[in-house]
């Protein structure tokens, strides 16, 4: 073999061997679970995974967005995995406000708010900035959002806007949050996050209070988590979670799904009616003859039915029924 062949032949497998070694270190990941397949309405939701480059965690910033089946946005979140150093965007700040502007600490269940938010696009180059709202009550629950977005933001421009956002009637009263996050575009529209959310506190008046059972996120050394609980009337059927991520100029993205049920809808009907009742008490009957009986109504799962289980039904009654 010819000297010159045989350096040609080396040369080309410097150029593979580097070519592999920056696709390696370039390549990310972004992974999503959850804890459950189904949930039943009322229930916690909890929603975690990684950002990985090269196999490796890695810290960034999480887009999450989850849309119920008929297309609407239940949950639009930022979650962090670790410290963030330079981020595209910037919250400079957001709070509660009137319709003017004014600075707010509580608002009515049942009546408008209004969120102020001031974004900055903090990057070389021109981006689309998207602003988003998303409200929660005291028991954790999303209850509304509101958003607005400018295209083509110059490098250090930005905008402030004052944000109407709907606050549904008997919704858990007392300590409530907002968060306020950045966005190029919405997760589920292939949008990532440009910088770290801002929480809101404020206070739900005018309704019952609630458990204080807040929505809760964390993310540390390449991981996040984020928590959130079903309304009592969310729409049944299969939501749809989207998470996306930009890391090192490329973007990633996942998605997973779980499905929404009505506890004790034993014809899978969507509603809870007499039809319900009837199989309970069928099931009811059957089982204390032992014979085969409708596992549905077992609802702490100790493959037993008895007083527990009614008490869980006559509870998903009540709350099926209820306002909120």
């Amino acid at each position: 073999m010819k000297k010159s062949t045989i350096i040609s032949f080396f040369f080309c497998l410097m150029i593979l061997s580097t070519l592999l070694t920056v696709n390696a270190q370039t390549s990310i990941e972004l992974t999503i679970s959850t804890a459950q397949q189904s949930y039943n309405r009322g229930d916690v939701v909890t929603v975690s995974g990684k950002l990985l480059s090269a196999n490796q965690t890695v810290t960034g910033l999480i887009g999450i967005a989850v849309v119920n089946t008929q297309g609407e946005k239940l949950v639009i979140r930022t979650v962090a995995t670790g410290t963030i150093t330079n981020p595209k965007g910037a919250i400079t700040s957001a709070y509660l406000s009137d319709q003017t502007g004014d600075e707010l600490t509580s608002v009515i269940a049942g009546e408008s708010a209004y969120f102020t938010i001031s974004v900055t696009n903090t990057d070389s180059i021109p981006r689309d900035l998207l602003a988003a709202i998303n409200v929660y009550d005291n028991n954790g629950v999303p209850i509304s959002s509101g958003s607005i977005k400018h295209i083509a933001i110059a490098s250090g421009d930005g905008f402030t806007a004052t944000l109407p956002v709907k606050i549904p009637s008997g919704v858990a009263g007392g300590s409530a949050y907002a968060y306020a996050g950045l966005y190029s575009e919405w997760p589920n529209q292939g949008g990532y996050p440009l910088a770290p959310e801002v929480s809101i506190p404020f206070t739900l008046t005018g309704t019952t209070i609630g458990s204080n059972q807040l929505s809760t996120s964390s993310g540390n050394q390449g991981t996040y988590e984020l928590s959130f609980k079903l309304p009592n009337k969310a729409t049944i059927g299969q939501d749809t979670i989207y998470v996306t991520s930009r890391f090192n100029g490329l973007s990633t993205s996942n998605m997973a799904s779980f499905t929404v049920k009505q506890p004790g809808d034993a014809n899978e009907d969507g509603v809870l009616d007499f039809n319900d009742l009837v199989l309970f008490a069928n099931s009811w009957i059957a089982y204390y003859e032992d014979r085969p009986w409708n596992q549905i109504f077992d609802f702490n799962k100790d493959s037993k039915l008895d007083f527990n289980d009614l008490v869980e039904f006559a509870n998903a009654w009540i709350i099926y029924y209820s306002e909120v």
